[in-house]
């Protein structure tokens, strides 16, 4: 049996507090924040940013790029 694998285009989000900066990598499956070494893994978007913002991150629009 032959399986074939969908991609799906990866968005990045950007955060920043003070100069540290974190991202949250999602496929729309998938969403992941790093913060400098540390990467850990969300079932939904929505609790990776609201991750982030409680350790007193902000969205970074400043370097938002569309694609």
């Amino acid at each position: 049996m032959e399986t074939t694998r969908s991609s799906h285009p990866t968005e990045v989000l950007s955060f920043r507090r003070g100069d540290n900066l974190a991202t949250i990598a999602t496929d729309g499956q998938r969403h992941v924040t790093q913060e400098f070494e540390l990467c850990k893994e969300f079932d939904r978007l929505s609790k990776a940013i609201s991750y982030l913002c409680a350790k007193g991150y902000s969205i970074d629009t400043d370097n938002f790029k569309s694609i």
